[in-house]
Parts: structure tokens; C-alpha cells; sequence
């Protein structure tokens, strides 16, 4: 920048530069940004055709203003200083160039420390921000950042890194990889080796994102990874996922990324296709993940236990049907759903039919669930509906990929209708010790207890989330209150309660040790 330029830009927060961009607001935010975070200033120093210029700008506490600090030069107090040749390479060597230089809140801050909420650590933490906020990064851009900036006069761990951008990084690392037109949206995938390592530079643990104009929004890991509505359930930690949408804009402040109209982007259609239509060898290697937890599980059995009392598991839903043998309240509609409803659409508005006949569109009777008989000859026809309320249960371990679900007994997911819980938790461990310091000290009764404790924990998750799904979509329970219902912390609590659990696991065991003792 030149000194006009200098003063003209660096004086206003709402000046930009002239460059054509589709938001018209790039530079301002770098301003905003980082003049409230520090009001001891910042010193820019710009070189054009040679000539360089300083100009300091600070917040004003006593005027309560930010604006260009005058500094005294021979005398008089100047905006713009003029500077000598540039010491740094790039610029000296190009002839133009900015340095910018961030002073804190008081002048004593260290600015280099990552800002309360940053990912990596203090050695790495702006080379992991960086490479995991561009996408890619155009081949005459050419962008480093400073490892070990603490560790003065050494070489080896005080250095430039070289910031490639995601894509770069994640098909470099990964040992399979791939790329899916869908509708509306590119998406791209990437499997990382097990225990790929990024060292605290790079991002290479299972997550999803989003890509507009080549830099990366919504990043999503741990507990809100969105993998599973993808498909990916088994090896998650190790699967990324990143759409790129048609048709998307990214918001005024620039942190995420919104529809034409300014709505949430939702990302279900998406994932739906996507998990119906997976790539043959992502579908090969999720197969291959999904065989290495053999972990036991008494799924069939214990819901052919509860066959009987299925009935109980489901408040009465009843659909509009001309032949059948119920009469229902058309007042007492639900919308008809599989799932929870999805994030990107709005959770605190109602969901009112948009008449009361039988026709067959969205929002037509027909498409209703409804919760309430009434007496002969009033209402409409209505027969029952009877889903399968019992989801499958798989047994993983929280250290395994599953980091979110540490301390948690389990996690439900509606997409697969499935449970996965967790080995680890604790409260497994104390059952199973409980009995074990009651038995014989034999590798088969242990084997027994270790069986009959996870059957019953089994027996209490599959329970509770039938009773929970039965009252998704009803009048007064919306989506929030259906989740919470079958959250890690509501299954958690679920199969605290100890005594009816105590006294089922020693009955099983009783005649279990029995007909072993006979046996032997």
C-alpha cells in the first residue's frame, strides 16, 4: 500500500480495498477483528515500488475511538512514516509487500499464545488453524507460519512450515480417498491410516466440514460429528467427509455458510444419498471395520424376550385408512417421521397440517400419525401403525474412536436404529467386579458374569430407547425433547438404577452356575 492508501483504508473500520470479491467486506473484518483484541495497536508496514510507510493503529481509551496514532518524527507528528528498505526477504526481494504486527491488549501480551477456543497446542497452534481453515490454496499463493516461535536459536524446532491447505494434506495422509457428484454438491472423502498422527499441525481425526470458494466451515468432530448420517458408524475416527454445496453462501461475518435465501444450509439430503449409495470400496472398508468389534451382543434374543410385550413400548399411532377398524381423532396429527428432525430446519415452529382431508400431499391428513380414538361412527378411519421399536445394539470401546463417549454408557444412532455402548464405562466394570467377588474364581463363571451383566446392560438401553422413540413426533414432545430422551446422558442414567439389575443378573447366574455345576 502506498501512504494515501495507508491512511485511507487503515483509518476506517469500514474501509475495504477495491479488489472485486462477492462479499465487498474483505479487509474489514481483520480490522474489527483484531483492533478489539488489540487496543495497545498494531503496526502496519507496507512497501510499494519501494517506498515503505509505518502506520500504528490503536484504540484511544480516553476518546473511546480507534484510530491512525500520530508518532513524532524529527520534531513533527506524522500518520504515515516513511521506512527504509525492508528487511524481510519476501518483500525485499519482490519490492512490495505488508507486515503486520499485533501488540495485545497492553503492550506486554504474548499474541502468539492460541486465543481461548483454538484447536492444537503452543509449539503448532496457527499452522493447524491455517491448514485446516483453506481448502486448497492457489499455486501463487505461497503461505508459512512459524513452528516453535519460543524456541530462539534453534533451528530445528523453531522453523517456517510450509501451509498447504487441507485437501493437500488429507490425500497425502489418507490410504483411500475418493469423489462423489451428488445432487446439488461435490462431495469429497478421505480414509486415514490408523493412528495418523498431525502432530498438532495437521487434522487428520474423522470430522466433517464444509468447503465454499476453497476455505473450509462447519468443522464437526467428537460427539458432533455428523459421520453417522453418512454411514460411517465403525473405523469413525478415521473417515472425513467434506461437502462442497452448489449453491451456498457464506454468512456476513464470513464463519458459515447459509443458502441463497439466507436459511441454514441442511446437510440430510446429502448425507441421505450418500449413505444409500456408497463407493464400493469405502463400502468394503466399513465392512472390514464393522468385523473387528466382536464383542458379543444379545440382540436377538433379548428382543425376542420383549416380543410379547411390544405392545407396551408404543403409545397408539394410527394413520388415515379408508378400510380400517379404528376410529381417530383428525385434531390429533403428528407428522409422519423416521427420524429426529434435522438440523437446518426450524425446531420452534409448530407442525400444523396444512388442511384436514385425505389427500396425499406434504402436510395432508394423509401424511399424519394420529395419537388419539375415538368412539364408534366419529373421527376418521385410521389403522394402526406398528414399527419395530427395538434398535440393534453394538459393543465398542470409548478409548477405540469413541472418545466422546467416555464416562457415557452409550450413544443412540437413529439413522441406523442402533445403540452403541460403551465397554469401558465404568459402570459395567463395577457390576462385573460385584459379582466376580461373589463366585468362584473360574475362567467360565467369569466368562458367565461378563455375559450376563452386559445382556442385562443391553436389556436397559434397548428398553429405554423403544420407550423413548415411541414418543418422537407426538403433540407435545418436539425434536429437542425427543433427543434429549435417548441422549448419552439420558441412557447413561438409564442403567444406573441397581437393584432390579443386581437381582435379574443373580437369578441368570444362579441357573446359569447351577446347570454348569451339574454339568461338570
Amino acid at each position: 500500500m502506498s501512504a494515501t492508501q495507508m491512511r485511507t483504508l487503515l483509518n476506517s473500520l469500514s474501509a475495504s480495498g477495491e479488489a472485486k470479491n462477492q462479499h465487498k467486506n474483505y479487509g474489514v473484518g481483520a480490522k474489527i477483528a483484531a483492533l478489539t483484541r488489540n487496543h495497545a495497536g498494531i503496526i502496519y508496514e507496507s512497501w510499494k515500488e519501494g517506498a515503505g510507510h509505518r502506520v500504528v493503529i490503536r484504540y484511544d481509551p480516553i476518546k473511546d475511538v480507534y484510530g491512525i496514532q500520530r508518532q513524532e518524527v524529527d520534531g513533527e507528528y506524522i500518520e504515515c512514516v516513511p521506512l527504509a528498505t525492508c528487511k524481510e526477504d519476501v518483500i525485499a526481494k519482490k519490492g512490495h509487500g505488508t507486515k503486520v504486527t499485533l501488540l495485545g491488549m497492553d503492550g506486554t501480551q504474548d499474541t502468539m499464545l492460541p486465543p481461548g477456543g483454538a484447536g492444537g497446542i503452543r509449539e503448532s497452534w496457527l499452522v493447524l488453524y491455517l491448514n485446516s481453515r483453506y481448502f486448497e490454496i492457489p499455486d501463487c499463493v505461497f503461505l508459512r507460519a512459524l513452528i516453535g516461535y519460543y524456541r530462539e536459536n534453534n533451528a530445528r524446532h523453531n522453523y517456517l512450515f510450509n501451509v498447504s491447505g487441507q485437501k493437500h494434506t488429507l490425500d497425502r495422509s489418507s490410504e483411500l480417498k475418493g469423489f462423489k457428484e451428488l445432487k446439488g454438491a461435490k462431495l469429497y472423502w478421505w480414509v486415514m491410516p490408523k493412528g495418523a498422527d498431525g502432530h498438532g499441525r495437521e487434522l487428520l481425526k474423522g470430522h466433517t466440514a464444509m468447503v465454499n470458494q476453497g476455505e473450509i466451515f462447519d468443522i464437526s468432530d467428537g460427539r458432533s460429528n455428523r459421520i453417522t448420517f453418512f454411514g460411517v458408524v465403525f473405523g469413525r475416527d478415521r473417515v472425513i467427509i467434506y461437502l462442497e454445496p452448489d449453491n451456498a453462501h457464506q454468512n456476513t461475518a464470513r464463519t458459515g455458510l447459509v443458502n441463497e435465501d439466507g436459511s441454514p444450509i441442511n446437510w440430510h439430503e446429502w448425507s441421505d444419498e450418500f449413505r444409500n449409495d456408497l463407493p464400493e470400496d469405502l463400502k468394503a472398508w466399513l465392512l472390514a471395520q464393522e468385523s473387528e468389534y466382536t464383542a458379543e451382543n444379545h440382540t436377538e434374543s433379548i428382543k425376542e424376550r420383549l416380543k410379547s410385550l411390544k405392545n407396551l413400548f408404543k403409545l397408539g399411532r394410527y394413520k388415515p385408512d379408508l378400510t380400517g377398524k379404528f376410529n381417530a381423532n383428525p385434531e390429533a396429527h403428528e407428522l409422519h417421521s423416521t427420524s429426529n428432525l434435522r438440523e437446518g430446519e426450524d425446531q420452534d415452529v409448530p407442525h400444523e397440517p396444512e388442511n384436514q382431508n385425505t389427500g396425499d400431499k406434504p402436510g395432508d391428513l394423509a401424511s399424519q400419525l394420529l395419537a388419539e380414538l375415538l368412539d364408534e361412527n366419529k373421527g376418521v378411519k385410521a389403522s394402526e401403525v406398528s414399527p419395530d421399536p427395538f434398535p440393534q445394539l453394538r459393543w465398542i470401546e470409548a478409548s477405540k474412536g469413541y472418545e466422546h463417549l467416555t464416562d457415557r454408557a452409550a450413544e443412540y444412532l437413529p439413522q441406523q436404529h442402533m445403540v452403541l455402548a460403551n465397554l469401558e464405562f465404568q459402570g459395567v466394570r463395577d457390576v462385573v467386579e460385584h459379582f466376580q467377588k461373589s463366585y468362584k474364581d473360574l475362567p467360565e463363571v467369569k466368562q458367565m458374569i461378563e455375559g450376563e451383566v452386559r445382556a442385562a446392560f443391553e436389556q436397559a438401553l434397548m428398553e429405554c430407547v423403544a420407550g423413548a422413540i415411541s414418543f418422537r413426533n407426538r403433540k407435545y414432545w418436539d425434536a429437542n425433547d425427543a433427543d434429549s430422551a435417548v441422549s448419552p446422558e439420558t441412557l447413561t442414567v438409564a442403567v444406573m438404577p441397581r437393584y432390579w439389575m443386581i437381582g435379574h443378573i443373580k437369578r441368570a447366574l444362579t441357573t446359569r452356575i447351577k446347570a454348569y455345576e451339574v454339568a461338570e
